[in-house]
């Protein structure tokens, strides 16, 4: 069979041997293009043009659907209908999702708690004197596992590095593989292969007010060149709004993903990813993990920030590519 050389609809190039065709349906006829992937992808890309914003039935928030016919932008808000449906009594008119913000972040409310506690700091706390070092894991797994929310490093960290006061080390931030890459989902965006996630960070009791934006900004400026795009995730049930964030200049997106997820501590009180909990214990049920005595719980997807490096034109490219989901700086409540 003949085949025909022009440039397939997904952009590639045909080569000199004859390519298997993949066809993707569409209004004006099928679209041909090079591999299955390719095809996935130009499915992907045509269904997220196509589909507008729906407003949840519950919550009455805008969300993202993952199919046409979706009402509820999570399960969370589908079982709050149903009991509303059931007995209207016994619900109210409130967000059905989650529990309220916490009135203060996890890292402040463990800084208050060790300010008598924490050693005594440095004779000069000097901000501008203060350097950003690459640390080995183990110096960063010491100061995480004791004041993050989390309580664990992440599955793959890729740098850590800390900021030091002389020889006293104030603060770390750990950066770590972006897990959605492996699966596609910052393709389109053209994100591919050069983001990477600020998965971890925490600073001393002692440190300078000014320690953690100073840390991000610095370290981010001695990962390797090949990564334009950082992203950092804030957890509403840990108390986050992103304030560091906000201060550092990283655009904020809120939830990209409709639903919820699952936050699970293994018996000693570490944070476990659903991925690694399936691994662990052969499941991510809430229900079974429970009934294993292992405490789990359904709590609100993250909202994420983003932060661009490389050249003026280049970070102008990278943030064009997700303009059309920012919004506002989250604030927290004037009476927390």
């Amino acid at each position: 069979m003949r085949t025909s050389r022009t440039a397939f609809h997904c952009g590639c190039e045909p080569s000199s041997a004859p390519p298997r065709l993949h066809r993707v349906r569409s209004p004006t006829g099928p679209l041909t293009c090079c591999s299955d992937a390719c095809a996935r992808r130009l499915r992907r890309d045509r269904r997220q043009r196509t589909r507008p914003l729906a407003r949840c039935s519950a919550c009455r928030e805008a969300f993202e659907p993952s199919r046409a016919d979706a009402v509820y932008c999570s399960s969370a808000c589908r079982q709050f209908a149903y009991r509303r449906r059931l007995s209207p009594a016994r619900t109210t008119a409130r967000r059905p999702c989650y529990r309220p913000l916490p009135a203060k972040a996890h890292q402040r409310v463990v800084r208050e708690r060790l300010a008598g506690e924490a050693p005594t700091p440095p004779a000069a706390l000097d901000i501008g004197k203060a350097e950003v070092r690459a640390i080995s894991y183990a110096a960063a797994r010491q100061v995480i596992e004791r004041f993050e929310y989390l309580a664990s490093m992440p599955a793959v960290a890729r740098f850590c590095f800390g900021l030091f006061f002389g020889e006293h080390l104030g603060g770390v931030v750990v950066y770590a593989h972006e897990p959605g890459e492996n699966l596609g989902s910052w393709d389109r965006y053209g994100y591919e292969g050069r983001i990477i996630t600020l998965a971890r960070g925490a600073c001393l009791p002692w440190a300078h007010p000014h320690s953690a934006s100073k840390l991000i900004r610095r370290s981010m400026r001695l990962l390797s060149e090949r990564f334009k795009v950082v992203t950092a995730t804030v957890d509403r049930d840990a108390g986050e709004v992103g304030t560091i964030y906000q201060a550092a200049g990283f655009d904020y997106v809120g939830t990209m993903t409709a639903g919820g997820r699952v936050l699970v501590r293994d018996h000693v009180g570490r944070s476990v990813s659903g991925r690694q909990a399936r691994r662990r214990f052969g499941t991510e049920s809430v229900h079974a993990l429970r009934s294993l005595g292992i405490e789990a719980m359904p709590v609100a997807r993250r909202g994420r920030y983003f932060a661009f490096l490389g050249s003026k034109v280049e970070q102008r490219t990278l943030r064009a590519a997700v303009a059309h989901l920012m919004k506002p700086y989250p604030k927290r409540a004037p009476s927390a």
